[in-house]
């Protein structure tokens, strides 16, 4: 199985961390925080699936957020969650990305009303 092109959301506060030093698993939960730190990267194969799994999950807490469209190497060490049925929705990866990997998408804001989304 190819996946080509894969997306990550972040805070924005977290930019210029992720362009210098790339994507990191074990950093500081972005949603469900309170709870464990989590040993793989999130991604997944939709910007919009994935916001569902992270940005629209805790809107609450992040304001702004950007979109990482993230390129995997042969030797990433990749899980795709069989949780979700025959659709893929979250990848996870266990190793770092690095920023040479990582392409800058853009910027959103989360308006009040789309907690719901």
């Amino acid at each position: 199985m190819i996946l080509s092109s894969l997306y990550h959301w972040s805070p924005t506060e977290r930019r210029t961390a992720i362009r210098s030093e790339g994507l990191k698993p074990y950093q500081a939960p972005t949603v469900c925080t309170g709870e464990h730190v989590s040993c793989y990267l999130s991604l997944s194969p939709d910007p919009a699936v994935g916001w569902k799994l992270s940005g629209a999950m805790d809107w609450h807490e992040c304001e702004e957020w950007d979109l990482w469209l993230v390129t995997l190497a042969e030797q990433d060490d990749v899980h795709i969650r069989p949780e979700f049925g025959p659709v893929i929705q979250e990848i996870k990866v266990y190793n770092p990305v690095p920023a040479d990997r990582l392409w800058f998408v853009g910027q959103r804001g989360t308006p009040a009303f789309e907690g719901a989304a």
